[in-house]
């Protein structure tokens, strides 16, 4: 599946170092990989191009709320390490873009991620630190909906037993009778929603505004979504008229 996830009218010269490099960073804290993961990235950054003419393919995540999966993308996020782990997680470019963390709470919903508990399974093993996949708070259409996002970090307690959460309801529920803690982090990632279910109905968006916060007044024009493969094509539209744009870091 990974050749499918490809971004067609993307150049990047230089990538991200891999999966090992990326636990040491959250797991030794090593200094030294750190700094050569902030090169590799603002390399990356430097050296992408964006066409408006060519449609691209992003790989989709899927999530849980109020029950029934969803899914959805994410183009970019406040903090570099969480940019580099969610790079690695599908194998596709997150940015780094510190400035998501100016926008207002108010403008801001909620997405819940699991540090601990049951193992995760699909094509990504799961959420970001590879357990459950992750619990969202909101869909569009409802007031409070926003594809910006605080992650809340889920972590089982000791002397509790995991299970599956699939709404923040559940996840509030067992918070206060003391099974889990919820830990609010600072990052903010830009997450839009592809395909939800409300009242039972699946719903489709047809246009991403705000694809990319670092870009503004482009958007992204959704052509398929393939929820099977969990992919989805898009033509990005700009409202200046260009036919390419640099992403620069």
């Amino acid at each position: 599946m990974a050749s499918q996830l490809i971004w067609i009218g993307i150049v990047i010269v230089a990538f991200f170092i891999g999966l090992s490099s990326t636990y040491l960073i959250f797991h030794t804290g090593s200094s030294n990989i750190n700094d050569l993961n902030m090169i590799e990235q603002s390399s990356m950054m430097s050296n992408m191009q964006f066409s408006t003419n060519a449609p691209m393919t992003i790989p989709m995540i899927d999530g849980y709320y109020n029950g029934e999966k969803m899914f959805f993308i994410h183009t970019e996020v406040s903090d570099n390490n969480m940019a580099q782990m969610m790079s690695t997680m599908i194998n596709f470019p997150t940015l780094h873009v510190s400035d998501l963390k100016n926008i207002p709470q108010s403008e801001i919903s909620k997405v819940y991620v699991f540090t601990n508990g049951i193992t995760g399974t699909g094509p990504y093993g799961g959420g970001p630190f590879m357990f459950q996949i992750d619990v969202f708070d909101s869909i569009p259409g409802q007031m409070g909906y926003s594809q910006f996002r605080v992650p809340y970090l889920i972590t089982w307690n000791d002397n509790s037993t995991p299970r599956i959460l699939t709404s923040e309801t559940e996840i509030l529920e067992a918070e206060s009778n003391g099974e889990l803690t919820i830990q609010k982090t600072d990052n903010v990632v830009n997450a839009p929603m592809m395909a939800w279910k409300s009242n039972g109905m699946e719903q489709r968006t047809s246009m991403v505004q705000q694809m990319f916060q670092s870009m503004p007044g482009v958007d992204g024009k959704i052509i398929n979504i393939d929820v099977d493969n969990y992919i989805v094509m898009m033509k990005l539209h700009s409202e200046k008229g260009m036919d390419v744009m640099e992403m620069s870091p």
